[in-house]
């Protein structure tokens, strides 16, 4: 008995919100008026005519229950959010009915303060038992951490009276890197310029083209130039010097002082030339306020860096020595928020030196 009054209880009090649409206040205000007029004057057809009318409406409320229960959402988050770019929200939406079907499904992100986002996902049929997955584009303008709380499902199925609603818990938290701007700056390309100087000289299987030579014991097959194999009929290996023995420091400037909108740019532009440092096989690391990261190379120190910049605020003023210390002899790059766009300091740096 305790299990059938639980169900019964749910049933009655399920934790549903409902509003009514446009069309359902000119529907309800019509049944009234009808219903009035068949008691005034005692017509028994607008009487019949008023009683379907209230089973239709009653009929809209169970339908729309019935297409809302057992349904769970799950959100898919992208790999890489970046301010003031556009990206894709994935929604999945599981009918766990046996028989019904649901119909005309919306599902809305919920922002912190409960609000939904402006933008949502429809479904136009979830059948019994089965799973579907759309998406939504958001582009979010500024970096940082944007936290949502849930997800809303609402339907105005079947005739458009009601708009039914139902809030799900799912927290999360968007980590959103800063906006990726051109990174193009002369006096940048010539400071780099000296990494060429700094090329290790030994051996690896991937950097810059080096020679070829004989196929030895332990060599890996995929590194085995074909042509020149096949023309001197003995197999032979590419040989590429390599390029991880090059370090980069970026150095961002964090002044309390700094304009807002500046230290924003600086921090995009920051974040830019990491990636494009890290996609040329670099050794790049980050002295951002309190945060310092040594040079690494490869995606993971990638997304270390987009989320230390993604987080980083105006604090203490940079102390240089910092940024020399966690590479002795790496180029860095020191990057100061100004007006208009960031100025740009390239120098080779050692132990203990400072630079400008």
């Amino acid at each position: 008995m305790s299990r059938w009054g639980s169900r019964m209880r749910r049933w009655l009090r399920p934790p549903r919100k409902f509003r009514l649409t446009r069309e359902g206040k000119w529907f309800i205000g019509a049944t009234l008026v009808l219903g009035f007029a068949a008691v005034n004057g005692g017509i028994n057809l607008l009487f019949l005519v008023f009683g379907m009318l209230l089973c239709l409406l009653i009929a809209n409320g169970i339908l729309a229950e019935a297409s809302m229960r057992r349904l769970e959402p799950v959100r898919h988050l992208p790999h890489a959010i970046y301010a003031g770019s556009p990206f894709l929200m994935g929604i999945a939406v599981r009918n766990g009915k046996k028989r019904v079907a649901t119909f005309s499904l919306e599902v809305e992100d919920l922002s912190a303060d409960g609000t939904p986002v402006d933008r949502r996902c429809f479904f136009l049929k979830i059948p019994a038992r089965r799973r579907q997955e759309t998406s939504y584009r958001r582009t979010l303008a500024r970096r940082g951490i944007h936290r949502l709380v849930g997800l809303r499902l609402s339907t105005r199925f079947p005739f458009g009276l009601l708009r039914r609603s139902i809030d799900v818990s799912a927290p999360t938290d968007l980590l959103v890197y800063p906006a990726l701007v051109p990174v193009s700056d002369p006096l940048l390309r010539a400071g780099l310029a000296q990494l060429g100087e700094k090329q290790d000289p030994t051996l690896a299987r991937s950097g810059e083209f080096h020679g070829l030579r004989e196929l030895r014991p332990g060599d890996d097959p995929s590194s085995i130039h074909w042509r020149t194999s096949a023309r001197r009929g003995r197999p032979f290996v590419r040989e590429f010097e390599e390029q991880t023995g090059r370090a980069v420091v970026i150095a961002l400037e964090t002044a309390e002082q700094t304009d807002g909108a500046a230290f924003e740019t600086a921090v995009s532009y920051a974040a830019s030339l990491a990636i494009l440092l890290v996609r040329r096989g670099l050794r790049v690391g980050l002295v951002a306020g309190a945060v310092g990261l040594r040079p690494e190379v490869g995606v993971v120190q990638n997304g270390r860096i987009l989320r230390a910049l993604a987080l980083v605020e105006p604090s203490s003023s940079l102390d240089a020595a910092s940024a020399a210390s966690l590479a002795p002899g790496a180029v860095v790059v020191k990057v100061t928020p100004g007006p208009g766009r960031p100025r740009i300091d390239v120098g080779a740096t050692a132990a203990g030196r400072r630079f400008a």
